[in-house]
């Protein structure tokens, strides 16, 4: 299953070169398109891996690192794709925004007091921490205030005579998660594709150009 999908196609492009070219090598044609957009489809993933690391504060994790892949062409099916698949679902949100449902109960969301790590993040390891600390945190609505919220609450502070302490939230467990896009993947893939150098039209023109001399 691929979520976020850009299709990379260049029929039309294709069409208007052939024509300007002789029958014996426009036979070559299908080919080395079906080359330049493999080329192209692999660097706009690598491209859009790479990217993670600048867009997101703190940079991203190493699996986030890997989210992006991609599918080649054939010569006779002139697209190729580059993906999101469903291994990396959340990044589906920081590409098109959008509203997040829980898979279970709730989902749960970051609060001014959450302590994230460099890249923005809490991983489930130190989530479980925090639920397994039963003397330093507790989840739910605290007794007593029934506005304040369901969620994961930190003790802090120094305790009072009668045992108390102050308590915050930590994290927040909602019905639903609102998100903004942040992630330009559709205009990361397009840069690659039209770079005057390395993009399409540059990789085609080499691949034609081998295959036209290797056909001679």
């Amino acid at each position: 299953e691929t979520l976020v999908t850009v299709q990379i196609s260049v029929k039309s492009n294709v069409k208007d070169i052939a024509k300007s070219l002789s029958r014996r090598h426009r036979t070559q044609v299908p080919f080395a398109a079906s080359r330049a957009l493999n080329d192209v489809a692999f660097s706009a993933r690598k491209e859009s891996n790479l990217q993670t690391n600048k867009v997101f504060k703190g940079g991203a994790v190493a699996f986030t690192r890997r989210a992006f892949k991609y599918k080649k062409s054939h010569k006779t099916r002139l697209f190729s794709e580059v993906f999101v698949g469903a291994d990396h679902s959340y990044m589906a949100y920081q590409i098109e925004g959008g509203t997040r449902f829980p898979d279970s109960k709730f989902v749960r969301v970051n609060t001014t007091h959450t302590k994230l790590n460099k890249y923005g993040n809490v991983t489930r390891g130190r989530m479980q921490q925090m639920i397994n600390n039963k003397d330093k945190y507790f989840t739910g609505t605290p007794k007593g205030m029934p506005d304040a919220g369901d969620g994961i609450w930190e003790r802090y502070g120094r305790k009072t005579k009668s045992g108390g302490q102050r308590i915050r939230m930590v994290a927040s467990f909602q019905e639903k998660a609102s998100y903004r896009a942040k992630f330009p993947f559709e205009k990361i893939v397009q840069g690659v594709v039209e770079n005057p150098v390395t993009g399409f039209s540059a990789r085609f023109r080499k691949h034609l150009d081998a295959a036209v001399r290797s056909a001679r």
